[in-house]
């Protein structure tokens, strides 16, 4: 939601923008790109995101087997890149810096991609610069910090990739089962199993294990952190930690 118009997508293959506040639809944008046949594989629940390209805001919009940008006053869709493989019940969120979006494709073999959407460089419309395939999370969003993308796949293999060109700067297998995003908060890189495991590092291109905390149940909503406690909800408690 930005101000007070509401983004989200259907079974059926559209985008609405809704008045958050009276549930009025504003627009509404069908998808253009062509779909697998299966229904299954035409779903995604990918969460879009806002961004300022070159002064002009856009809504990117992860789809089953598509990225699109679309003019979140209007709905008109300025642009799409397919990702070249299957890609379908997109989760992770994207997210956007040194001129690229970044998106994880999910199933059935999720792929991180990297994809060049400022216009800059020999080929201005938007393309992708690079993509991943190894332990890319289908779930977890990823996580951008300067010029190092960190990605923790959903069985527990944590990556820190060159975020401008892709390449490995570290992998590191970690216990557990992963839904959650990691989060950064208070300089710290907090990493959520399903197990009820919070792993805490540093972030860096190198691997450090500041910490590992355990809760009672499941960890699968992603945690977030606001004026100095961090919350965490497993399936059985919401917890708030901070400092005395």
């Amino acid at each position: 939601m930005v101000g007070t118009t509401l983004y989200i997508g259907g079974l059926d293959k559209f985008v609405y923008a809704l008045n958050a506040e009276t549930g009025v639809q504003v627009w509404k944008t069908p998808r253009s790109g062509k779909l697998h046949p299966d229904k299954q594989q035409k779903k995604a629940y990918g969460t879009p995101l806002i961004v300022d390209l070159n002064g002009k805001a856009q809504l990117l919009s992860p789809a089953a087997d598509w990225l699109y940008s679309y003019d979140p006053n209007t709905g008109d869709e300025l642009w799409k890149v397919t990702y070249g493989v299957l890609g379908y019940s997109i989760v992770p969120r994207p997210v956007v810096g040194n001129g690229m979006a970044y998106i994880c494709t999910s199933f059935d073999q999720s792929e991180c991609l990297a994809i060049r959407i400022d216009g800059k460089g020999d080929h201005p419309e938007p393309h992708i610069a690079w993509r991943f395939s190894k332990q890319a999370p289908s779930m977890p969003s990823p996580l951008l910090i300067g010029k190092d993308l960190y990605l923790i796949g959903d069985r527990g293999v944590a990556t820190c990739l060159d975020a401008v060109t892709g390449d490995v700067v570290y992998t590191q297998r970690i216990p557990g089962n992963y839904s959650a995003s990691p989060l950064l908060a208070d300089g710290k890189i907090y990493i959520c199993s399903r197990e009820g495991i919070t792993t805490v590092i540093t972030p860096g291109r190198e691997w450090k294990k500041l910490a590992e905390n355990k809760l009672d149940g499941q960890l699968m909503a992603s945690p977030i952190a606001l004026d100095g406690v961090l919350f965490l909800r497993t399936d059985k408690a919401i917890y708030a930690i901070g400092k005395k």
